[in-house]
């Protein structure tokens, strides 16, 4: 596999351009009347790829009916230090022909050309941050999110101060210029753009500071493009869940499933925390997914309103479900596979898509699960005062204050909230009878296990609960449930690669990795797209922890069926140049390694050919895959 870092000069973007509208093969949406002539003025100048449509067609004849494989086509390194989030998120623009890539070590979007032969992907430059935290007057941190489509190039980036409103800053993608700044809710987490063009929307997920001192309410922001760019003419609605609030007009309408976990003296709209959303096909609806509260939001884009906001319910881990998942680190080694009765996960999706069967809308979900843990620095004393719990070094034990100076200075970690435990820290308060109760003292069990951590006692029908499905979930326009993968994905991984199952993302080291995240939330599926080959749906998952990517046809939403699983990722090689106990000892990425830590996906097609492209976090690689048809039978 080759990776290729070299830097080209950005002026290459104007190579072979057209006015949009012109001989593109993109969508001519300036022509066609869905975009207002506000678009057209813009004049943005689009790569000439004629003749793809036609090279598509007539590929897309000879692929039905057979099995669906991926195969690496090649990957840009970042060259930014291991583990840096320096290529979390990636979007394909297919106006200018370029992927953008969010680099958060270097606070910009890394732009790449790709090959005119094979799509391989090399950097031409980048789009630095700085003027549009100038235009906007604020301090910013990192950028978390970009969305290209139609010659635009929408980005989230957060302030400095994560709890202070953050911005989306929109850019042409002809000549990298910025076009308008808008202003966003508190840690901006999500940004896309609607198929047409002619709507941003972000998921602003309102993180509380890590002492929990200042939380922001979530919510998500709608920038309505259709009169124009400027900050003048667009129009910028901040879609807020105080309705929801105990005491407020809608707070009765919270499903009682919505999970609202925060301290005491958190609101409902605090609590609340957007982490991704997606469009539905005629760009009216919004689905956001409220990923710690495991829950969906409904929202109507045109007003700016609320439609519902329904929990997810849970998922049974028990006999009768079929289901069964490897729930510990410290058992015989991986796939040690079983179900439990009263064992249930939450699906706590983080990425979602939307795809139309039959003219029906459909959200797809990666049901990776996360808990609540937020950690301060502080002293012993002051961790105290505030009724946090000190997970520092012990200075005033049993109330004696054995070393008054250290006690007063010394810094250590501090929680301030966290709502999970492990599986051997509550059994204590489980009833005696509890079907769980003796798997909760074994290792070999459940006494591992990360569970939520909502309950001060647990009677003998109470169920113990987990983060995550571990697996896809696929839920109807109304968020009902309409398929969820079980323990499938588990089950297909362990089968290609059982010696490295529930591998962590950052060691390759076997003794070290393999089964490392089973305690947890297993491979961690994170990453989701749906794209529509030869009238066929494909849903691509990309698993966090374990690495790789795997295929399902969803065509018919009720019975997806599998397709292939490829992971670029060489257990045999080191992370870094330098490791200690398969650990990064020096910051230095080993290309050998391959991907680590898939983030994000994005479809695209250009010379007659079908991609995805992958953005790693860990590895600080984008990789490009070309999707193929063979013969095979379908594997079971």
């Amino acid at each position: 596999m080759k990776f290729k870092n070299s830097i080209l000069s950005i002026a290459i973007l104007s190579a072979g351009l057209t006015a949009c509208g012109g001989s593109s093969s993109t969508t001519d949406a300036a022509d066609n009347g869905s975009k207002k002539s506000s678009f057209a003025s813009l004049n943005i100048q689009c790569v000439d790829t004629e003749n793809t449509s036609t090279v598509l067609k007539k590929a897309a004849i000879s692929i039905s009916n057979e099995v669906l494989t991926l195969s690496v086509v090649d990957s840009y390194f970042s060259g930014s230090d291991f583990a840096t989030s320096s290529a979390e998120i990636v979007s394909y623009d297919t106006c200018s022909d370029r992927l953008y890539v969010v680099n958060s070590q270097a606070a910009s979007i890394d732009v790449l050309a790709l090959n005119a032969n094979n799509s391989a992907p090399s950097k031409v430059g980048n789009i630095d941050l700085s003027l549009a935290a100038t235009a906007a007057g604020i301090e910013i941190g990192a950028a978390n999110s970009v969305s290209a489509k139609q010659g635009l190039v929408a980005v989230a980036i957060e302030a400095k101060v994560k709890q202070n409103p953050g911005l989306i800053a929109l850019y042409r993608s002809d000549d990298l210029s910025l076009l308008a700044t808008y202003s966003a809710g508190a840690l901006p987490d999500m940004v896309t753009l609607s198929s047409d063009g002619q709507t941003i929307l972000t998921a602003n997920e309102g993180e509380p500071s890590s002492d929990y001192v200042n939380d922001p309410e979530g919510s998500v922001t709608i920038v309505d493009l259709s009169e124009g760019y400027s900050s003048a003419d667009a129009v910028v609605k901040q879609v807020s869940f105080s309705a929801f609030n105990i005491g407020a007009s809608r707070h009765t309408e919270l499903d009682a499933n919505v999970r609202i976990t925060g301290p005491a003296g958190t609101s409902v709209a605090q609590d609340l925390e957007p982490e991704y959303l997606a469009i539905n096909s005629d760009n009216t609806k919004a689905y956001v997914a409220l990923q710690e509260n495991n829950a969906i939001a409904i929202i109507d884009i045109a007003t700016a309103d609320i439609d519902s906001i329904k929990g997810l319910g849970e998922k049974s881990w028990n006999a009768a479900s079929g289901n069964e998942l490897d729930a510990s680190n410290k058992d015989d080694g991986p796939g040690e596979f079983s179900s439990y009765e009263q064992l249930v996960g939450l699906y706590m999706p983080d990425t979602i898509a939307s795809f139309s069967v039959d003219d029906a809308d459909y959200i797809i979900s990666a049901n990776e699960g996360d808990g609540r843990e937020y950690i301060y620095s502080s002293t012993q004393q002051v961790c105290d005062t505030q009724n946090h719990s000190w997970d520092g070094k012990q200075y005033n034990v049993g109330g004696k204050n054995e070393d008054a100076d250290q006690y007063a200075n010394e810094l250590d970690d501090c929680i301030s909230f966290i709502d999970e435990v492990r599986g051997g820290d509550i059994v204590d308060f489980v009833d005696a009878s509890h079907p769980l109760k003796a798997a909760l003292d074994d290792n070999d069990q459940l006494k591992r296990i990360k569970v939520v951590s909502d309950k001060e006692s647990y009677s003998a029908t109470d169920n113990i609960t987990v983060f995550g499905g571990r697996s896809f979930s696929i839920w109807n326009e109304q968020a009902e449930l309409v398929f969820d993968s079980g323990d499938d994905i588990a089950k297909k991984v362990f089968a290609s690669e059982g010696d490295n199952f529930n591998a962590t993302n950052d060691n390759n080291d076997p003794a070290e990795t393999a089964d490392n995240r089973s305690d947890d939330k297993g491979t961690e599926p994170e990453a989701i797209e749906v794209a529509e080959i030869n009238g066929k749906q494909y849903a691509f998952i990309g698993l966090e922890r374990q690495g790789g990517i795997i295929v399902y046809d969803v065509t018919i939403p009720t019975s997806p069926v599998y397709q292939s699983y490829l992971n670029n990722r060489d257990f045999s090689e080191p992370v870094c140049t330098l490791v200690d106990e398969g650990e990064c000892d020096n910051d230095t990425y080993n290309p050998a390694a391959g991907d680590l830590g898939p983030e994000s996906i994005d479809y695209f097609t250009r010379l007659g050919k079908h991609f995805i492209a992958v953005g790693n976090e860990v590895s600080g690689t984008t990789t490009v895959l070309e999707i193929g048809f063979n013969n095979s039978k379908l594997l079971k």
